[in-house]
């Protein structure tokens, strides 16, 4: 019984220590009130961001980088956005998230958003970065609420990026 309650006590005191990074992802420094322009994996995020009382909004559209999505992959089946504000060591200050219904992908006008984010700090150590996360299932159509028997399944485009634990 010991041996569980030390093991327990690691776990509760790893997970304590545990910080969501954005190391990995792309990232901008933030600029207040500038066109911004943040290329992802199958995303391009074009934005602007102001203050608004006392919270950081980042407003702009998401368009599918050309190429990078197949042609075949015309209906959003599950889209979610998110944005990260990270320090200077990838250590992320504040996240928000979008989610969005079942649409047809429009590639020209993309996908619009507006963040809202409120850091407890702003890091103590230099500047604060912007950095998106996404995870969407693209199909060749919208499907039907309850697929025939016959029926074969639906081909799926699927791809995520967005913040890990570290």
């Amino acid at each position: 019984m010991r041996h569980k309650l030390v093991a327990l006590a690691l776990v509760c005191l790893c997970m304590a220590c545990a910080h969501l990074s954005v190391i990995h992802l792309n990232k901008k420094p933030w600029v207040l009130g500038q066109q911004e322009t943040l290329a992802m994996r199958y995303w391009e995020f074009n934005y602007t961001s102001r203050l608004e009382n006392n919270r950081l909004v980042v407003s702009g559209t998401a368009i599918p980088i050309a190429g990078s999505i197949p042609d075949w992959a015309t209906w959003i089946q599950d889209l979610w956005m998110q944005i990260y504000l990270s320090d200077d060591h990838s250590s992320v200050l504040a996240k928000d998230l979008r989610l969005y219904l079942p649409t047809e992908l429009d590639r020209e006008k993309g996908v619009p958003f507006e963040f809202h984010l409120t850091p407890d700090s702003l890091g103590v150590s230099g500047p604060v970065f912007i950095s998106f996360g996404y995870r969407m299932e693209l199909t060749a159509g919208r499907l039907p609420l309850q697929p025939a028997a016959s029926q074969s399944p639906a081909q799926v485009f699927f791809a995520s990026q967005g913040a890990l634990f570290q």
